[in-house]
């Protein structure tokens, strides 16, 4: 497997909250982005060795799929009705902490 990231946003207290959680279970790297480019913050990121990315939904699926205990909630939102589903509500809420991150923290 290649060598990757996972950036998040250590500022924002819910995003480093979770990822706090799955340090715990899981042997991903996990890099705090806040002092990065804007379109890092805006979503959960994984950057690959080679180049590649994944980003929001796409990414946490990878993220659970490497976490102990998480790889049900991966194949559960992987399913063409739900991953759409997924897709709208983080799109909703990372606009949300990012504002909120924006004016109040940064």
């Amino acid at each position: 497997m290649n060598k990757l990231k996972v950036l998040y946003n250590k500022k924002c207290s819910i995003c480093n909250y979770e990822i706090e959680h799955y340090k715990k279970r899981s042997n991903l790297d996990y890099v705090d982005c806040s002092e990065m480019d804007e379109k890092y913050l805006k979503k959960l990121h994984i950057k690959f060795e080679d180049g590649l990315e994944l980003s929001g939904v796409e990414a946490f699926i990878f993220v659970w799929e490497k976490t102990d205990g998480y790889q049900w909630l991966a194949k559960l939102v992987k399913l063409p009705l739900i991953i759409n589903i997924a897709k709208f509500c983080y799109s909703i809420i990372a606009f949300l902490l990012f504002w909120r991150y924006k004016i109040f923290i940064k």
